[in-house]
């Protein structure tokens, strides 16, 4: 039996790049003449759906005559470089280059390229990521996020860490679905991945200057010196500094900035071990995204209404990180110990600002946290029919948070809030001939959750936390793929995700309030299971790329925003655990060569999510219960689609490349009761670009347009007694020019 060419690909270092020509997968040729009928209804089909539904599942852009042929990225996603065509999971790869090109410089800017995936930013920077209808806006020190985020390899516990990663990016992966088995912790709703470009060994430089409008100002750059054959280094930086886009009549200013730095060093001992060792840092300071009360009153503007009352978050957040990953082949297996310790400061104050209190009544905490994480794996590196990758995992995070609300009326103290996470996992790979191939996997985590002393006060009265509580769960994934051909592979598997449970403080007595104390409330994971049925596939000689898959999801006791008993008929705001919901849908990609010198992408997602069972559902306006069974689950649109054109035009001396984008989403809903109030109606999103590049790619220049609607697309949103309903917009029109050289 011929050996996987993906084999290949998986002896290289990780910390290596990793993007290829594809290469034909190993599976014999016999009998081609008799399977003629059928190969042409596949290449029909496989037409149809590219020129339908495409997107970039993995293209990396080339140039002269290999730009007739789509070129391979190399991931990771299943914790082994293999093929992003050949792996059988719903994966969207979007190699460095069509990031750039598509003006995706934040986590944020995903939404605009990956279908059935909603991302958005809310007060003081927390990302809350949704795939496939399923996420978490939960983002106190107690929550976790559903959609787990990573950076080369590390899991980010905290929902604004994940602002802080796109500095000098070779790729991004975004996983659809549970991943149970690799990526344990808290990925219910799939996992988005963010690797670093590495030292390479020739020296190489390039800087990019970025203008805008909101007076944007962006600089970046990089440096990768091989010092000798065993030591190479690359450094990055990024300077960014934007008015909010939501003016506001504070004085204290209405512009944010940003400073991220990174640095690697390879050692390579011996070209079978290296050691890759990684330091960042990162500083934000001024207002993030200003809420708008809701419902949005206009469609079209900077921030969807009159700007004279918002709600603005303004602080400063630190980040630092350490990051240790050894690799070093033992025979046929390659040994990998990835490390990683990570501190967080974040201060930050929202205000409710008015035309009658323009610096507003002040309400924030200020946090210090610090994440630990270890992992070691052994995969197999050998040829044969049999491919497995086995490990440990241990994560521990502490927390520290002092806040106040309401002028003083709520306040809390919360010290060592402690989360600690440890998984024992496999999975393996047999091929039981050269084109069927059998996937098992297994992982078992323990998770636990307590605070040492952690107080909330009400009008002075204190009520004290000190609990723990521990949760098991074992997760396992069934799969088959197998080769219709040497072009297409079909798949499908089988799987469960878990989600951790948590709890909410203890809540004091207020006698003038007729409230009475209540207990520690702990609310229980959330368990998926999962059914997926695909196929991927290239045609037209390799300048034709499609993946397309169908997916069920039996979901089960949700952790949601609800009311809590307190006694005597009284509540309060909480998590609790909703009781079922189903979500099931489709979603294809691909990419088409048109012409000589044109490619056409785009993307279909269809989403059907909705509450089986929800009968203690809160209507957050007025704080009443409901019954929400059959609603529509948070951020989950019925249709997406996306369509693209790029067009390069030779010249002279260098070439253009026009390039178009848009996304079109259908009515989605923020909030469980599928109120008016926080309803997203349905609305484009269209980008456009014109770049030129030098010859020889020693330098080039871009002009940009995003969002030419204008519209006003409400991501996420913010509700409680404090403050009201409001809505946080994603970027409105923004146009800018940037420069870029490369040495």
């Amino acid at each position: 039996m011929k050996p996987d060419p993906e084999e290949t690909g998986s002896r290289q270092n990780n910390t290596t790049s990793m993007s290829r020509t594809d290469e034909p997968h190993p599976q014999e040729e016999n009998n081609v003449h008799s399977r003629n009928a059928m190969q042409f209804k596949r290449t029909t089909f496989a037409m149809l759906v590219a020129t339908a539904f495409a997107s970039p599942a993995g293209a990396q852009q080339s140039t002269g005559t290999d730009r007739q042929e789509i070129q391979e990225v190399i991931v990771t996603a299943q914790k082994r470089p293999e093929a992003a065509s050949r792996t059988p999971v719903s994966l969207t790869a979007l190699s460095g280059d069509e990031l750039q090109k598509k003006g995706i410089q934040n986590v944020e800017d995903l939404t605009n390229t990956v279908p059935n995936v909603q991302i958005g930013t809310e007060s003081a920077g927390n990302t809350t990521i949704y795939i496939r209808g399923i996420g978490s806006n939960n983002t106190t020190e107690q929550g976790d996020p559903a959609a787990a985020f990573h950076i080369d390899g590390v899991y980010l516990a905290r929902p604004d860490q994940a602002r802080n990663a796109f500095l000098d990016v070779e790729r991004v992966e975004v996983l659809r679905g549970p991943q149970g088995t690799l990526y344990g912790r808290n990925a219910t709703a799939g996992a988005v991945n963010v690797i670093s470009n590495k030292p390479g060994a020739e020296f190489d430089a390039s800087a990019n200057v970025e203008v805008g409008n909101y007076n944007l100002c962006r600089a970046e750059a990089m440096l990768n010196v091989p010092v000798n054959e065993t030591v190479a280094l690359r450094a990055a930086v990024l300077a960014r500094s934007e008015d909010n886009y939501i003016d506001t009549p504070r004085a204290a200013g209405n512009r944010a900035s940003q400073k991220t730095g990174r640095l690697h060093a390879l050692f390579k001992f011996t070209p079978s071990s290296t050691w890759l060792v990684t330091l960042d840092g990162s500083e934000f300071q001024g207002p993030t995204s200003a809420g708008v009360p809701l419902p949005l009153t206009v469609e079209r503007g900077s921030g969807g209404q009159r700007n004279d009352t918002v709600l603005r978050a303004d602080g400063r957040a630190y980040y630092t990180g350490v990051t240790s990953e050894l690799n070093t082949a033992l025979d046929s297996v390659t040994f990998t110990w990835l490390a990683s310790t990570r501190n967080r400061r974040l201060d930050w104050a929202s205000r409710l600002v008015t035309p009658m209190a323009p610096n507003g009544s002040e309400n924030g905490s200020s946090t210090r946290s610090e994440q630990l994480s270890n992992e070691f794996r052994l995969s197999s590196s050998s040829a044969g029919p049999l491919r497995w990758v086995a490990g440990l995992y241990f994560f521990s995070e502490t927390q520290d948070t002092q806040g106040a609300f309401s002028d003083g009326f709520l306040d809390f103290d919360i010290d060592d809030a402690d989360a600690k996470s440890r998984a024992l996992f496999g999975q393996a790979t047999y091929a039981f001939t050269p084109a069927l191939r059998a996937t098992l996997g297994l992982r078992s985590t323990r998770d636990e959750k307590s605070c040492g002393e952690c107080v909330r006060y009400v009008a002075g009265f204190g009520a004290t936390t000190s609990e723990e509580r521990s949760w098991s769960h074992n997760d396992w994934k069934l799969g088959l793929d197998y080769d219709l051909d040497k072009d297409t592979m079909a798949y499908a598997v089988v799987g469960s995700g878990y989600k951790a449970g948590g709890y909410n403080l203890a809540a004091p007595a207020v006698p003038f309030l007729g409230q009475p104390a209540a207990p520690v409330h702990f609310y229980e994971p959330e368990q998926l299971l999962s059914a997926e049925a695909g196929i991927k596939g290239r045609m037209l000689g390799n300048r034709g790329r499609y993946t397309a898959a169908f997916f069920v999801y039996d979901y089960k006791d949700l952790q949601v925003n609800t009311l809590l008993p307190l006694g005597g008929g009284l509540t309060t705001g909480g998590v609790g655990n909703a009781a079922k919901a189903r979500v099931y849908g489709f979603e294809a990609e691909g990419r088409l060569r048109a012409g000589q010198n044109g490619t056409i992408t785009s993307s279909l997602g269809l989403t059907s999510a909705k509450y089986d069972t929800y009968t203690s559902c809160t209507d957050e306006l007025d704080g009443t219960r409901l019954d929400c069974s059959g609603n529509y689950l948070r951020n989950a649109p019925k249709l997406t689609v996306t369509l693209g054109y790029e067009h390069f035009i030779p010249l002279e001396q260098g070439e253009l490349v026009a390039r178009i984008d848009s996304r079109y989403a259908s009515k989605y809903y923020n909030d469980d009761a599928n109120s008016d109030v926080f309803t997203q109606g349905s609305h484009t999103r269209t980008n456009l670009s014109l770049r030129y590049d030098a010859p020889g790619g020693r330098w080039y220049a871009t002009a940009y347009a995003r969002n030419l609607e204008n519209n006003n697309v409400m991501n996420a949103r913010l509700s409680n007694t404090v403050f009201g309903a409001f809505g946080y917009t994603a970027a409105p029109r923004t146009a800018g020019l940037s420069i870029g050289a490369r040495y």
